[in-house]
């Protein structure tokens, strides 16, 4: 090997460790999936507050938008047996809340358990 060849080795050598090398400004996944979904939450504009105003129960003890503004979850104080409130409070919340991306509603007990289900344009389920 001719000192020419050699020097040639030794820069590609170095041009790709260089390239492989991490950075200070670097973003692990789990960073980036956080802003992410912290800038997701943020842009669902009012959806939530929409259902608190327009479905009157005093069982609704929380209401949010999940995923990427799809889904809006309607946490109450209903028992898990009580799918008629449930589907009652899907169905009202259905009324103002399929609007931009949001294209389902979750209704849950005061136990976590799924009281009632809806999607844009169709009934809700107990």
């Amino acid at each position: 090997m001719t000192s020419r060849q050699a020097i040639l080795a030794l820069l590609t050598s170095a041009a790709v460790l260089c390239g492989c090398s991490a950075t200070d400004t670097a973003t692990t996944p789990a960073e980036a999936a956080t802003d992410q979904n912290t800038a997701a939450a943020a842009d669902c504009g009012d959806a939530a507050t929409k259902v608190r105003e327009f479905v009157a129960s005093s069982k609704i003890r929380k209401v949010t938008v999940n995923g990427q503004c799809t889904n809006v979850t309607i946490d109450t104080e209903l028992d898990h047996d009580n799918t008629a409130d449930g589907k009652e409070i899907c169905e009202a919340a259905g009324k103002v809340v399929y609007t931009g991306d949001i294209n389902s509603v979750t209704v849950r007990s005061k136990s976590g358990a799924e009281l009632s289900i809806g999607i844009d344009g169709a009934r809700c389920l107990p």
